[in-house]
């Protein structure tokens, strides 16, 4: 009920205006159909476990070099668009700039992604759950965007929502790390939220791990070990948008 009250006063401080081109009199969304359509969508053919955009040929398993080589924790990966282009700003807009009115829009999308691929994750419906922002982080802010995707996510779907997993004190900015770097730094700073998970177990449950981009996918791959250890069925990751090195700059 509250989080109804606080969407209905969004929509008259943010009226469903396209953040991009300024038209008006969009129904519940702040992106409009045009300038949705400027967005690259991640199509096949791509990994068919962590979603990478192929290049040139797939090896006959259908994995990309890194997966053939080392499967992630993860089960399946999937993202809706290439993190590029306007996109690529408005979620910069909505990670560091304040626009978390624009949470509601993307997880639209984010859901319309999954009900037009019944196939994913296994055709499966899943306890949805956000990536972990560190509190302090969070406090400054004044929201994980994760987790504002996530709550959207699930009342789109109809999915369960769980905030099992918390991320530690951590001063060293990921950015500027390689992906191996990143691998290992990742399972450092994540961890199970014991209290939570005793609230809302995750053992036996098939989970989907929610964040805004996929990048190298070294939290992704942390985040669902730590859920897998917590008892997890299986764990699949969606994402609003993912990093590609060949749309990137």
């Amino acid at each position: 009920m509250l989080r109804s009250v606080v969407r209905e006063w969004l929509s008259w401080v943010y009226p469903f205006v396209c953040e991009l081109c300024g038209r008006g009199g969009l129904d519940g969304c702040h992106v409009c159909p045009d300038c949705r359509g400027s967005f690259v969508p991640v199509e096949p053919p791509f990994c068919a476990v962590c979603g990478e955009p192929a290049e040139g040929s797939f090896i006959p398993s259908g994995l990309c070099r890194r997966c053939a080589v080392a499967l992630p924790s993860f089960e399946e990966a999937r993202a809706v668009y290439v993190n590029t282009g306007s996109l690529r700003d408005l979620l910069l807009a909505f990670k560091y700039g304040g626009a978390v009115h624009l949470a509601g829009s993307f997880a639209q999308m984010m859901a319309e992604a999954v009900r037009g691929n019944p196939h994913w994750f296994g055709g499966k419906k899943r306890l949805i759950v956000p990536v972990p922002m560190h509190r302090g982080k969070q406090a400054r802010r004044g929201y994980n965007q994760a987790q504002e995707l996530a709550v959207l996510l699930g009342e789109e779907l109809g999915w369960p929502y769980a905030g099992v997993l918390k991320r530690l004190p951590d001063t060293l900015p990921q950015a500027s790390l390689s992906r191996e770097q990143r691998l290992r730094h990742a399972r450092k700073i994540y961890a199970a939220d014991e209290k939570r998970m005793k609230r809302s177990p995750v053992r036996g449950r098939d989970v989907l791990l929610v964040d805004d981009v996929f990048t190298t996918g070294a939290t992704a791959d942390s985040c669902a070990r730590l859920l897998l250890r917590s008892g997890a069925a299986s764990v699949c990751v969606l994402t609003l948008a993912r990093t590609h090195h060949a749309w990137r700059g």
